[in-house]
């Protein structure tokens, strides 16, 4: 196992690994964690496949999102044309989503879920299963520390002893890897200018506002989408643009 340092934040990572995974969804997080997967796979001359997994949500409100993480999926293509990639797309009903019901199922480890959050993992277990994925990547950030401009209360929390398998762990057999897990968005769009790949980051989406007259029958593949900049996502990509000013 190497440790790959990228400006403070440590990246497992095995030369012996034949497939990985990475959760993708369009937004600047994910896509950053694949493009520094790719660029160690690269750098590296590593001979390993990835595996993309996508999910299409909110898709009657929403349904440009499938478009976002597939323009980012693009991207990786084409900058690492050498690189093999396989995408998987899993479909979560909006009926089941966290912000439709709440955490109000149990799931198979005893942690209360909502249907979207079980789905997720569920699926993520099932592709890491059958194409035999040796190491699953995922790009969650924590909240900014400074400021509370309303994000999801569990990504409110600083390294501990007892919290480390937050960052590595080892699920059914297979590495599971947050690497983010206690780093700011500010750290995410740093990089991104660190290693000038801004059109990148430009290609990224973060906004999860809903628009009265924009929905799945007005909506056209390739429209220009407005951004709410009222949802916390909106808020915290502005503050973390802010912080690198």
């Amino acid at each position: 196992m190497i440790f790959h340092n990228i400006d403070g934040v440590d990246i497992l990572f095995d030369n012996q690994w034949k497939r990985i995974a990475i959760s993708l969804s369009g937004g600047a997080d994910s896509a950053l964690l694949a493009y520094l997967l790719c660029e160690i796979i690269k750098n590296k001359n590593y001979n390993i496949e990835i595996h993309i997994i996508s999910h299409t949500r909110m898709w009657k409100t929403r349904p440009w999102q499938n478009n976002d993480s597939q323009r980012v999926f693009v991207y990786l293509q084409n900058k690492f044309p050498t690189i093999k990639f396989k995408k998987h797309t899993n479909f979560i009903a909006p009926d089941i989503e966290y912000g439709n019901i709440g955490p109000i199922i149990q799931d198979e480890y005893g942690k209360m879920v909502s249907g979207c959050n079980a789905q997720i993992r569920a699926y993520s277990e099932y592709i890491c299963f059958n194409y035999n994925i040796e190491a699953y990547f995922n790009g969650v950030t924590r909240n900014p520390k400074e400021i509370d401009l309303g994000g999801m209360v569990e990504r409110d929390i600083d390294p501990r002893e007892d919290n480390k398998h937050l960052e590595i762990m080892q699920h059914l057999g297979k590495w599971v890897l947050h690497p983010f897990r206690f780093v700011e968005k500010s750290w995410v769009v740093r990089q991104y200018k660190n290693k000038d790949i801004m059109s990148l980051f430009d290609t990224t989406r973060s906004c999860e506002g809903e628009f009265t007259n924009l929905n799945y029958t007005t909506y056209t593949c390739g429209d220009e989408v407005p951004l709410c900049n009222k949802c916390f996502w909106c808020k915290e990509r502005e503050w973390a643009i802010e912080q690198n000013k």
